[in-house]
């Protein structure tokens, strides 16, 4: 900008010697008869100038390269900071949520229950003698049933319904059902697509599920309480099989996860 106002400068000049005070001749004079001061004194304004507009651009250069530094440091950071949230709220070896997010999603659940009567219900799943999995055919192989087993569930059950990792090979899904009967159906199918698998080294499992849905009055401690007489249940019954609570064993006492 410096460079560009120094032509601009000598032509205001110009123009208001001229044309303001009729100064043509003078300026005739002036212009190509100079005084060395007079000279002097222009080139100096003209080197100002220059240099301000110089040191203009490099100012600004570098304000925009920090401007840049700057934006491109706050998006990393903003992504490190979602990646932090995810890592906390994620199971690393399934990639489904974990214990601490079931009980923020759960929570969230019985009050949406209680205020607005969205209806869900609380399916606890086992996989049957995972134990034997690990003893057999080694705790990596074990590993790889507990990812194939999330991918499975994934693929069966809609995007409002959340599945969480709560134990070893214990798994929770809170469903967004309107019934015990929806609820019952949902683990049906689960139970099914899981014992159809042909799963590599180990071939077939099975998984048992508790279901417990939403009752008034319920909290997280019964509902999961609930949840987990109905699993033990389905495990008493022979395992590879649902078991649904009664409104009984909502008073048995049973420790929440985590």
């Amino acid at each position: 900008m410096g460079v560009l106002m120094v032509p601009l400068f000598w032509l205001s000049d110009a123009a208001i010697d001229v044309y303001l005070f009729g100064l043509g001749e003078l300026f005739h004079h002036g212009l190509f008869s100079l005084e060395p001061m007079e000279l002097y004194m222009r080139l100096l304004v003209s080197v100002m100038f220059v240099a301000f507009g110089i040191y203009a651009a490099f100012l600004l250069d570098r304000a925009e390269r920090v401007e840049h530094s700057l934006r491109t440091s706050n998006d990393r950071l903003r992504e490190l900071k979602e990646e932090l949230e995810r890592m906390s709220v994620v199971d690393p070896l399934t990639g489904v949520f974990n214990r601490r997010k079931f009980h923020d999603v759960l929570d969230i659940s019985i009050a949406n229950a209680v205020r607005h009567y969205h209806r869900f219900a609380l399916l606890m799943m086992d996989i049957d003698h995972f134990k034997r999995i690990n003893d057999e055919f080694g705790h990596q192989s074990g590993d790889g049933v507990l990812r194939i087993v999330c991918e499975l569930i994934h693929a069966s059950i809609r995007g409002s319904d959340q599945l969480f990792r709560v134990g070893g090979e214990e798994f929770c899904l809170v469903a967004m059902v309107d019934g015990e009967k929806d609820a019952h159906t949902l683990a049906e199918k689960v139970r099914k697509v899981v014992e159809s698998h042909t799963f590599p080294e180990i071939g077939r499992l099975t998984i048992s599920i508790g279901i417990a849905s939403f009752e008034e009055g319920d909290s997280q401690e019964s509902i999961y309480a609930r949840a987990d007489a109905a699993l033990y249940e389905a495990k008493h019954n022979g395992r590879n099989c649902v078991a649904s609570s009664d409104s009984d064993s909502a008073g048995l006492a049973f420790e929440m996860p985590g």
